[in-house]
């Protein structure tokens, strides 16, 4: 029976105490009636913490179904979040580990606002510094300007070429636009698709401009960005010509359209994008490897500069810049070291240089 528990418990699967205790956090009140604790939670964020309280319930139904009976909070003990954390160790990374726990501790401390949950924030910051220790995925087979190449030659392969339809055009068009941007300003999955014309992409005297607001970022730091000059022409085009064929008469503002004439979804584009990086770039990257490429680029070939990696990529602090220029000092060292080696020769039995 254990065997056909799902790893992550739908929400309409957990027991009414738990549903009900989730509700109330988003509330709101009216008139002098206080509203939920989490009413200001993005819809992103809820969906997040809804699917990670759902491996919690899972793994409470298969490992102590009897506690189910218990308040929410009661559950939560020294006892049974160190083996929660041991089994998701068991099949998760460090970051998604930490990324659990850290979201339980959110909604345990709402939900019980009285109790005393310090430990379980120590619990979640060591496992944070564990996941903060470990190293860098490995570097990715493209440099940014090879891709930003790649994307723009992708364009105007297919712009105005009579092989293809007009929607075919448009489509292909859309995708090499997709990534140059993306290149250029590695925005997060969810800002790149909320992209709304009416208020993000603004027209100045010296050029266009992005202007996302705090709810539109995952750190809810407001970001405003000129969209790069190399850009600008292949942005006009879209919008003159091959978003108005995308859209197949249908209005409306987002700026990214699928081949049906509506927003491109988040599942849509997590699906099909690394098909198209197949085709375009011959990798299958996903869309936050962009950021990763970036860094990457920026850490390499200025890494005296590798703190406006945090500006680019939009982050709160020099964590992340400070890892990518840890490793590009590292690979220039090992460059020097590799040089050195193949400048000596040996002579009388001896290494000299």
């Amino acid at each position: 029976m254990a065997n056909l528990i799902p790893l992550v418990l739908k929400y309409e699967d957990w027991p009414q105490v738990d549903r009900s205790a989730w509700d109330a956090l988003f509330t709101v009140g009216k008139f002098f009636e206080e509203s939920g604790a989490c009413v200001e939670w993005s819809e992103g964020s809820r969906k997040k913490r809804r699917q990670g309280y759902g491996q919690w319930l899972s793994f409470l139904l298969r490992k102590h179904p009897e506690q189910l009976t218990m308040s929410p909070a009661e559950r939560v003990t020294k006892g049974s979040v160190p083996a929660y954390v041991e089994e998701c160790v068991a099949r998760l990374a460090p970051k998604s580990v930490h990324g659990l726990i850290s979201d339980l501790c959110v909604i345990i401390r709402a939900v019980a606002p009285d109790a005393d949950w310090d430990w379980l924030n120590r619990a979640s910051n060591r496992l944070r510094k564990k996941a903060d220790s470990q190293s860098l995925p490995p570097p990715h087979d493209i440099t940014a300007s090879k891709a930003l190449r790649h994307a723009l030659d992708w364009i105007d392969i297919h712009d105005g070429n009579n092989r293809y339809s007009h929607m075919m055009q448009a489509i292909r068009f859309r995708q090499g636009l997709m990534i140059a941007f993306l290149v250029t300003r590695p925005v997060r999955r969810r800002t790149l698709l909320a992209t709304d014309l009416n208020d993000h992409l603004k027209m100045q005297t010296d050029g266009m401009h992005l202007h996302y607001e705090a709810k539109d970022i995952k750190t809810k730091r407001p970001q405003d960005f000129p969209l790069p000059k190399v850009l600008i022409p292949h942005m006009q085009r879209y919008l003159e010509v091959h978003r108005p064929v995308l859209l197949q008469g249908k209005s409306h503002s987002a700026l990214w359209i699928n081949q049906y004439g509506d927003p491109i979804t988040p599942d849509g584009f997590s699906r099909e994008f690394p098909k198209v990086m197949k085709r375009v770039l011959g990798l299958e990257l996903r869309p936050h490897a962009f950021r990763h490429v970036a860094a990457t680029y920026i850490a390499e070939t200025d890494p005296e500069h590798a703190n406006i990696i945090r500006d680019v990529l939009g982050h709160t602090t020099l964590n992340m810049a400070n890892k990518h220029y840890n490793r590009a000092k590292g690979i220039s060292a090992c460059d020097s070291y590799q040089e050195m080696i193949a400048g000596m020769r040996k002579e009388g039995g001896k290494w000299v240089g």
